[in-house]
């Protein structure tokens, strides 16, 4: 009886995954270069999580830049749908812009830094792989997120872009600095980056490996960064963001910081569009969209 459920959640596991190829194929043989349109958890690698939702304008073409949004939720939770208005935002300012799920951190699973960059990586090397059944860019990618998403955005920009396709990022209330006292002194600050990294902050060892997961220690090998902060972040301290200015300008990196007085960890309202308008504007400016 036992093997007999097990060989039952198998095949349902093969249909699902096999519905969701059908899904993504029929979603391809519909696409209209003419018309905006949106395609809903495609499948770019092997885990239940590597999907994304991408908006993609009318009137594209190969040379049609690509942004992705990456969500929030500590590394270990979160979800791409928060993301829709603004990729049917960007879409209809004629980009081609996609929000996707990755694999959420775990200390179980033996998930860490390392393979969150990768999942980023699997995403954006799947769309360039698409660019000509698309009809988008193959090598101009802009990211941005949220909070852990605003972290991971500038942290495979900054370190897992060899090849220099995505040449611009935003960060939305992100993390900068792992090692820093302030953002030490935040209640659960511990707990999330040692189920990040992978080990708890102990000995030089161990600051090592949290410097390389922080955007702060990566500066050299940075893209234009836009970065937007609200002075009472209860999560990333302001002044972590001010010294992150200060260390990309060091390093002679294009960047732009946005004070949001009085501005939370996450927004709502006229912040959340402001933010939504600055971001889009930044992309329009370091993507070379016409």
């Amino acid at each position: 009886m036992k093997s007999y459920k097990t060989a039952l959640i198998l095949l349902c596991l093969i249909g699902v995954f096999t519905s969701c190829k059908k899904l993504g194929q029929l979603q391809e043989k519909a696409l209209d270069p003419n018309s905006k349109q949106t395609l809903y958890n495609i499948e770019y690698g092997d885990h239940w999580r590597n999907k994304m939702d991408i908006a993609l304008p009318k009137n594209r073409t190969v040379n049609t830049p690509v942004v992705i949004f990456i969500h929030g939720g500590a590394w270990v939770m979160g979800n791409k749908g928060v993301f829709l208005q603004e990729i049917d935002k960007f879409a209809n300012a004629g980009f081609a812009c996609a929000t996707i799920n990755y694999r959420y951190a775990s200390d179980i699973s033996s998930i860490h830094h390392p393979d969150l960059m990768l999942d980023i990586r699997k995403a954006i090397d799947f769309i360039s792989t698409k660019s000509e059944d698309w009809l988008v860019a193959s090598d101009n990618f802009g990211l941005v997120g949220q909070s852990a998403g605003g972290h991971l955005s500038m942290m495979a920009a900054y370190t897992y872009n060899s090849d220099h396709k995505i040449k611009a990022c935003a960060s939305w209330a992100g993390p900068v600095n792992f090692i820093d006292n302030e953002q030490l002194k935040i209640t659960g600050s511990h707990e999330v980056f040692k189920i990040y990294v992978g080990k708890s902050l102990n000995n030089t060892d161990d600051t090592l490996s949290y410097k390389q997961c922080s955007p702060y220690w990566n500066t050299v090998t940075a893209v234009p960064t836009l970065m937007i902060h609200g002075t009472k972040d209860i999560g990333v301290p302001y002044s972590n963001i001010v010294s992150f200015k200060n260390q990309l300008d060091g390093a002679n990196i294009k960047n732009s910081f946005i004070t949001f007085d009085d501005g939370g960890h996450l927004w709502i309202g006229d912040n959340l569009n402001k933010a939504r308008n600055y971001t889009l504007d930044w992309f329009k400016q370091e993507l070379g969209f016409n």
